[in-house]
C-alpha cells in the first residue's frame, strides 16, 4: 500500500482511522479514535472509539495514561504499559494511545479502503470454495478494484485464478466437459511454471516442506500466488482421473502430466 492515501493532517478533535493492513488481508487490523494531542514528530494521541480485536497493537502503539484518568496522578511511561497488560485488546477507559502519523488517513477513506480489501478477499474465497455464480467478468473488475485500491500484489494471483476459471466455466457459466478443461489446464499450469521460471524465491518457497506461513502472510503477492497455486495444482491433478477425460486426447493428457511432474512440492 502506497503512501498517497495518508498523506493528510489532522487536528485536535477529529476522528481518524488508523490503519494496520496485513498482506494477506485477514488479518487487517484498524483503530478509529479521537485526536486528543499531536508530539512534536507529528504522531497523534487518540483516544479509541473502535478496534479490531486480536491484533498485536503493542508493535505499533505507546499507550499513554488519560489527563482524566483515575491514574493521571501516575504518569510515568511505564505505569502506561502496566495498565495496558494485553496489548491485543486496546483500554478505553484509563488509556489513550500514541499511533505514529504514517499510518492514519481519514475516517472515510480508511472505511472504504478496508470494506474493499475485504470485499477482493471474498471473492478470493469464493473462488477457492468454487462458488458455481462467480463469472469471469466479476474477477476482471476484481481486477480492476485490486488496482483502484493498491493491492497490486494481488494481480498476478487474479490472472491465474481466471486462467483456471476458464479452465472449468464456458460461456455463460457453462461447466466444461473434464475433457474440455485439459486444454486450458495445460495453458493455465504453463503460466504458474512461467511465473516460477521468473520467480525462484517464490518456487523455493511454494515448494518447500514446512512453510513459513507469517512471513508468506506479510507480503501480499506472495500469500495470494501461494494459496492460487496450491489449489490450481490440486484441481489439474483431480482433473486427470475424472469420466471421460480421455477424450481430451493423449496429447493434451501428458502435456497435463509432465507439467504437473514439475510442479510437485517436497513433501511429495
Amino acid at each position: 500500500m502506497t503512501s498517497g492515501v495518508y498523506a493528510d493532517s489532522f487536528k485536535i478533535g477529529e476522528t481518524i482511522f488508523v490503519a494496520y493492513p496485513s498482506g494477506n488481508i485477514k488479518d487487517d487490523a484498524f483503530i478509529v479514535g479521537q485526536v486528543e494531542a499531536i508530539n512534536e514528530k507529528g504522531d497523534y494521541q487518540i483516544s479509541v472509539i473502535e478496534f479490531v480485536e486480536g491484533h498485536d497493537y503493542g508493535l505499533s502503539c505507546v499507550p499513554m495514561i488519560k489527563k482524566q484518568s483515575k491514574h493521571s496522578t501516575t504518569s510515568e511511561y511505564g505505569s502506561s504499559w502496566e495498565l495496558w497488560k494485553d496489548t491485543t485488546t486496546l483500554e478505553k477507559e484509563n488509556l489513550d494511545y500514541l499511533v505514529s502519523q504514517k499510518e492514519v488517513m481519514k475516517l472515510g477513506v480508511g472505511k472504504h479502503l478496508f470494506i474493499e480489501r475485504n470485499n477482493l478477499y471474498i471473492v478470493f474465497g469464493r473462488w477457492k470454495s468454487d462458488a458455481p455464480m462467480l463469472t469471469i467478468d466479476r474477477l476482471g473488475r476484481a481486477e480492476k478494484e485490486a488496482a483502484e485500491n493498491q493491492m497490486q500484489g494481488m494481480l498476478p494471483a487474479l490472472a491465474l485464478v481466471k486462467l483456471h476459471r476458464s479452465s472449468f466455466y464456458g460461456e455463460y457459466g457453462r461447466p466444461m466437459m473434464s475433457f474440455e478443461s485439459i486444454e486450458p489446464l495445460n495453458t493455465l499450469l504453463s503460466a504458474v511454471l512461467e511465473t516460477f521460471s521468473q520467480d525462484p524465491a517464490l518456487k523455493t518457497t511454494w515448494q518447500a516442506r514446512k512453510r513459513d506461513w507469517p512471513k508468506i502472510s506479510a507480503d501480499m503477492r506472495s500469500y495470494f500466488l501461494i494459496e492460487a497455486i496450491d489449489k490450481i495444482v490440486a484441481d489439474a491433478t483431480h482433473q486427470q482421473y475424472v469420466q471421460g477425460v480421455e477424450k481430451a486426447g493423449e496429447k493434451a493428457l501428458n502435456t497435463l502430466k509432465y507439467q504437473l511432474s514439475q510442479l510437485k512440492r517436497s513433501e511429495q
